[in-house]
């Protein structure tokens, strides 16, 4: 199994999680790969950051593929040495793009600046992998947040924020000619596979889209109660009517892949300013395939959304390993398994 999705953190953010040990885990687990997300502290935006987190993961020893995302700013000449690191190092298996924020200052929150990126993608012909993470900040309400109420979270990044972004993610890439894959990071709505679906029928490049198992298990409901802050997440938690819908759009093929967006905090930090968003989740990855197999998914099954498109995609050749059954809360206390 891949996780194209994870946040290992490092630098000044070395207390949420580290390389070494992400890495150490998704080897307990079985993992053939795991792919970093560039909204790090400081970011990874350069060829100097990705060679000295290249470095980081090479010291650990693990048999774990470790792949990183370049992340993408509206410089143009930034731009320009993120597809350079692509096209170069095997390890760097994409481009980033925050449409809106979530952790860190990584984003491009305005058309104008997206236009930038999408036409400099264009110009040095970039037909990779650029993943989006869709949240329209216009759409933002952060008036409705209470601490008190963590489900007040809903409220402030609505459903119409994540659909509105993935509209302007397709519009762009089709106005300006784009050739490459775009990548739908962590879908929560039926409406984004929908959208996404109608969108493939008529555009001249590809289209992906990955859920997450909190996303696709937990609804936002569960928010109500003393743990209610522990599940704050961008996107965050929907209905249980919407989650269900999208588990049942995994079970039936829609969604290309599994992805666990795994980014620890420390308890502190969830729980207090800045009320971090973001849960652990590797360790949710063997609950997640029992759930899967209980609703009849056969293993060729698992094995395409949980290694075989993700390898396609990035054009890579991994070993497919089957994961491991074991329990790693000590490892991350924090996490779903209490509010499942």
């Amino acid at each position: 199994m891949i996780d194209p999705h994870v946040h290992l953190r490092d630098g000044r953010e070395r207390h949420k999680e580290t390389i070494e040990h992400g890495l150490r885990v998704a080897q307990k687990l079985g993992l053939s790969a795991v792919f970093d997300m560039p909204n790090t502290d400081p970011p990874i935006l350069r060829r100097a950051d990705i060679l000295q987190r290249l470095d980081l993961a090479k010291k650990v020893g693990s048999n774990v593929f470790y792949g990183v995302f370049c992340g993408l700013t509206t410089d143009p000449k930034q731009v320009r040495e993120a597809i350079s690191c692509v096209k170069e190092i095997k390890e760097v298996v994409g481009l980033k793009l925050f449409a809106g924020s979530s952790t860190g200052d990584l984003s491009v929150p305005d058309t104008a600046g997206r236009e930038t990126v999408f036409k400099t993608l264009v110009k040095n012909d970039y037909r990779g992998v650029i993943a989006v993470h869709c949240e329209e900040e216009s759409d933002f309400r952060p008036e409705a947040w209470d601490p008190k109420f963590p489900m007040t979270h809903t409220l402030v990044r609505p459903p119409a924020a994540e659909l509105h972004a993935i509209e302007n993610m397709i519009e762009l890439a089709t106005k300006h000619g784009f050739k490459g894959i775009l990548h739908i990071c962590h879908v929560s709505l039926p409406q984004s596979v929908e959208r996404i679906e109608s969108a493939r029928t008529i555009v001249d490049f590809r289209i992906t889209c990955g859920a997450t198992p909190h996303h696709l298990m937990l609804d936002d409901n569960m928010m109500q109660n003393e743990n209610g802050l522990l599940l704050k997440v961008n996107p965050p938690l929907r209905n249980k009517s919407a989650q269900s819908e999208l588990m049942q759009m995994l079970l039936s093929g829609r969604i290309d892949w599994i992805e666990t967006d795994h980014a620890p905090h420390t308890l502190q930090e969830k729980t207090e300013p800045p009320y971090a968003s973001g849960i652990p989740g590797l360790p949710v990855i063997p609950y997640l395939l029992k759930v899967l197999r209980g609703n009849g998914c056969d293993e060729e099954f698992i094995a395409n959304i949980t290694h075989n498109r993700i390898c396609n995609i990035f054009g890579l050749q991994l070993p497919y390993r089957e994961v491991c059954d074991i329990d790693l809360a000590e490892e991350y206390p924090f996490n779903a398994y209490t509010m499942i």
